[in-house]
């Protein structure tokens, strides 16, 4: 999974104090939305808020806030062309935070939601810290941290995260899980290239294979690897709303397995590697297995975004890392697509 909830809660388990960096506030134009954050921690920087002299000097300043003792917040306003000299010009607020390793019980609470697909609140003040749910009880931390009586802490226009409740303010989120589950069938070389073009990329890649010792013993990070000798029998355990990618070393298999995405009917992409020709022998002969026409047109082969015709397997792994990121855009730029209700869904929602 990732997300910087998961990649805090791995530091903070190995014993190591993070400073989380969140843009909290943006007016203007700005290199990164509200929520977007990195972790800075003693041996590295995870995530980024946008680079430049902005990103630069948050460090410097994370560093300085992880050598402290005592203070565990500290908030600041920056007109990003005035005072960095950033093309971009307008106004960012971020927000440092520094997590000791007594914080993990609580955003484990978190982190456990997220992981089973299910968003939470997440809200935090000077040393005080809540985790809500969509009903706005309290599930870890502080149950008086976030009143009725909240309020916006932001000129009208200004792109926020920040609360004012009582005579504080407060950094409000709503968390949600960020990848969209990929589940990619065969081990080769084009699918080594995938693998290795979308590991950073926001997708959680389920690697499928019916030849033993393929995918590699030790995947990439995060990767989920399952060996089967029937692969299309793994369909049925996907999410509802997964993206399929087909490119095994048997056209035989690729069929069984292109069928079996199709007749579940519920999925978000089933891509197919192949050539025209391959395409229409595919199609013709689902059709002869009895699957409606409105389900076969929903089969994608070729893959890959048009334009680029090489067959190089770093090739075709860029051109479908940019279908299946332009996809995952469109999904996400849906509307309702943070639908739901209870406080956590008036926070401001975001992926982290």
């Amino acid at each position: 999974m990732k997300h910087w909830l998961a990649d805090l809660c791995t530091l903070l388990a190995a014993g190591k104090p993070a400073v989380r960096v969140v843009v909290a506030t943006t007016r203007g134009s700005a290199p990164r939305e509200a929520g977007a954050c990195m972790l800075v921690h003693a041996d590295g920087v995870v995530g980024s808020i946008g680079g430049g002299r902005l990103e630069y000097m948050a460090v410097q300043r994370a560093g300085t806030l992880l050598r402290q003792s005592g203070a565990q917040v500290k908030r600041e306003e920056f007109v990003l062309g005035k005072e960095l000299e950033q093309c971009c010009g307008g106004i960012v607020e971020l927000w440092w935070e520094r997590f000791e390793t007594d914080a993990l019980s609580l955003l484990s609470t978190a982190l456990e939601r997220l992981r089973a697909g299910v968003p939470v609140g997440l809200v935090s003040a000077a040393g005080r810290r809540a985790v809500l749910d969509d009903k706005q009880a309290v599930l870890a931390g502080d149950p008086a941290l976030l009143p009725d009586t909240a309020q916006p802490d932001a000129r009208p226009g200004t792109d926020s995260l920040l609360l004012r409740a009582a005579a504080e303010t407060v950094l409000a989120e709503t968390l949600q899980r960020q990848d969209t589950p990929l589940w990619l069938y065969g081990a080769g070389h084009v699918g080594q290239a995938i693998v290795a073009a979308m590991q950073e990329l926001p997708f959680d890649i389920t690697w499928i294979d019916s030849r033993a010792g393929m995918p590699p013993a030790e995947p990439p990070p995060a990767v989920r690897v399952l060996h089967r000798t029937e692969p299309e029998l793994t369909v049925a355990e996907a999410p509802h709303d997964a993206c399929f990618l087909v490119l095994t070393h048997d056209h035989e298999q690729d069929f069984r397995i292109v069928h079996a995405i199709l007749e579940r009917r519920r999925f978000a992409f089933a891509g197919l590697i192949g050539s025209g020709p391959k395409a229409l022998r595919f199609r013709q002969r689902l059709g002869r297995e009895g699957l409606p026409r409105s389900l076969i047109d929903r089969l994608t082969c070729p893959i890959g975004i048009n334009g680029i015709d090489s067959k190089l397997p770093a090739a075709i792994a860029i051109a479908v890392a940019a279908q299946l990121l332009q996809l995952r855009e469109a999904a996400l730029a849906a509307p309702g697509r943070n639908g739901g209700s209870g406080t956590v869904t008036d926070l401001r929602a975001h992926e982290g």
